[in-house]
């Protein structure tokens, strides 16, 4: 009996406001905000539509009508009068380098001694006097370090120069000049700093038909000297560079992003995760002992197995070669091509008996998950799958123990091919599609290896998922802070120029969400916090200025977030700036 009245004056003290407010935290609380009168997309297992979500401590506390959810909020809950709009689960990007984006484009603003030094030159001889007029300020020691455009020029430096050439105009200190992220010229006092290091035919320096170096720098090379050589940054200079694009983009709604890391970035992060600064998630890939480390297999074999160790602001996803194969056109391919000039200038970085295709069998055998790898042709992607397959079946792995690593292939450019497609569904593998490769290549596929190509094997999402296979959304580009311009492409299949290819693989609204959210929570291995907008997940979510269900297709890519919530926490907030 007294178990019986107790239980009623408990319940008839949570029933009264006034009394509740009175209660310990422990026995009843009230939300920490309540959203109302909107268009709530719950990207739940149903995809729910309703209207109002509270939260409290940083989690999804209940999703319904108003009259279930405004009797959640207290006299202290923030209560947000949504107004119609549409609230929807937190964009999370599988494949982008915020971390990259933020040096080129805000370490001359916020620390100039972090930024590399862009030239854009009229010639290869004007390059080279800019350079020397740069260098001449510097003082013996300190690493310099130059990127050149444009494009073509650049080129021709790279490839008509050589380091004798740059060690005219700069001999003092050590030099390294970018064409590409991945193409470099050294002058011989860096090549000097290498060599103390590594014997010149331990890391394989290019040379010339007389036997003299280059200086010319592949990217497995030029990582070396990133990881090993030039002295690395100190996290604290770093992150607040990395602070700015991480806000910009926590603007446009990506709550939560993932990229292939160095440890120079590892370390960063790790420094401000446990310093509370990040505004949104990250979930990495660990490249940095894998991509081009003459050690790999050895450092592969020591790693142990840490996938999905972290934080919740933080944590590993799997390890990474970087990439098989160069972006377009520089792929790796079967098809046969229009000219000689298209074959010439393919790129197969992976292999069997290479440092990556050695790296990425022992790390399958090893049990490591494989994320964050480039592969942009589909012969590279078969072999890709032949190590995955091959180092499973030597670890003695059963199919259902296979597809559990959930493996991924990342860019959807000039691959899968549905055979491709069949065997990634066997494999578990899952697809991260860019919508920037069809915007950008589907016309130079079209002109290289002809319509047949152009329509089916650049960002094929839908045959994926007809397959039974799963397509999760990147952008791998700086502009991906407004992520619907991307997703609006995966819907209207539309070039920069308004040409549509692959009709056939674009996907509906309710798809495309998907993939940016409840789908690509398991690329990132959290789909049973993220992802969706369901009690007990974390209260990562999006309020969108226009509603997307309805807006005409060719308006969505003008669609953006006017307000973001990761783990409870407002990260940004333009509807109160709006009033």
């Amino acid at each position: 009996m007294k178990r019986v009245v107790l239980i009623s004056f408990l319940g008839a003290l949570a029933a009264s406001p006034a009394a509740a407010q009175n209660l310990p935290p422990e026995v009843v609380r009230y939300a920490d905000t309540v959203f109302y009168n909107g268009k709530v997309a719950t990207a739940d297992a149903q995809f729910t539509m309703t209207k109002a979500v509270a939260v409290r401590d940083g989690k999804i506390l209940k999703i319904g009508e108003d009259a279930a959810i405004l009797p959640l909020a207290g006299p202290n809950t923030r209560k947000i009068d949504l107004r119609g709009k549409t609230l929807i689960p937190g964009i999370i990007d599988t494949h982008t380098h915020l971390h990259e984006y933020a040096l080129d484009n805000y370490a001359k603003e916020v620390n100039p001694k972090l930024a590399e030094v862009f030239l854009v030159g009229r010639s290869k001889e004007d390059l080279l006097e800019q350079i020397k007029e740069a260098a001449a300020k510097a003082p013996p020691g300190e690493w310099l370090r130059f990127r050149l455009k444009p494009r073509a020029i650049a080129d021709e430096f790279f490839y008509t120069l050589t380091r004798s050439d740059l060690d005219k105009v700069v001999s003092h200190t050590p030099t390294m000049v970018h064409v590409t992220d991945t193409r470099a010229m050294a002058n011989s006092k860096a090549l000097d700093a290498l060599l103390k290091k590594y014997d010149a035919k331990t890391v394989k320096l290019p040379v010339d038909d007389k036997g003299e170096i280059t200086g010319r720098l592949g990217e497995g090379i030029s990582l070396i000297f990133y990881e090993e050589i030039i002295p690395k940054p100190r996290p604290e200079d770093l992150a607040p560079v990395y602070m700015k694009e991480l806000e910009l983009w926590a603007k446009g709604g990506v709550t939560t992003w993932s990229s292939s890391l160095g440890s120079e970035a590892i370390t960063a992060f790790h420094y401000m995760d446990k310093k509370g600064m990040l505004p949104i998630r990250l979930a990495y890939t660990n490249e940095a002992m894998f991509r081009d480390n003459i050690h790999s297999e050895s450092a592969i074999n020591r790693f142990g197995d840490l996938i999905g160790h972290g934080t919740d602001y933080f944590w590993l996803i799997g390890v990474s070669s970087g990439s098989t194969d160069a972006s377009y056109p520089g792929i790796c391919s079967t098809l046969p091509g229009t000219s000689p000039q298209v074959k010439a200038r393919e790129d197969c970085r992976l292999s069997w008996e290479g440092v990556r295709g050695k790296a990425l069998y022992a790390a399958v055998k090893a049990g490591l998950r494989i994320a964050g790898t480039h592969s942009a042709g589909d012969k590279a992607t078969d072999l890709m799958m032949d190590i995955i397959e091959k180092a499973s079946a030597d670890a003695g792995m059963s199919a259902e123990q296979i597809k559990a690593k959930r493996h991924v292939i990342d860019h959807c450019t000039m691959n899968p091919t549905q055979p491709q497609i069949v065997r990634s569904v066997k494999l578990g593998i899952i697809w991260s599609c860019a919508p920037k490769y069809l915007v950008n290549s589907g016309a130079r596929v079209n002109r290289d290896y002809g319509e047949v190509a152009a329509h089916t094997m650049v960002t094929p999402v839908k045959a994926i998922l007809d397959a039974g296979g799963k397509a999760v959304f990147e952008q791998d580009h700086h502009e991906g802070a407004d992520p619907f311009i991307d997703i609006s492409t995966f819907i209207t299949r539309k070039d920069k120029d308004g040409r549509v290819w692959g009709p056939k693989n674009a996907v509906d609204r309710k798809t495309a969400l998907l993939m940016a959210t409840r789908w690509a929570a398991e690329y990132v291995l959290r789909e049973n916090t993220l992802g969706s907008l369901e009690p007990g997940k974390w209260a990562d979510l999006v309020i969108l200025d226009k509603d997307y269900f309805t807006v005409p297709d060719d308006d969505i890519a003008s669609v953006r977030g006017v307000f973001t919530m990761v783990g409870g926490k407002v990260v940004y907030d333009g509807l109160s700036a709006s009033k």
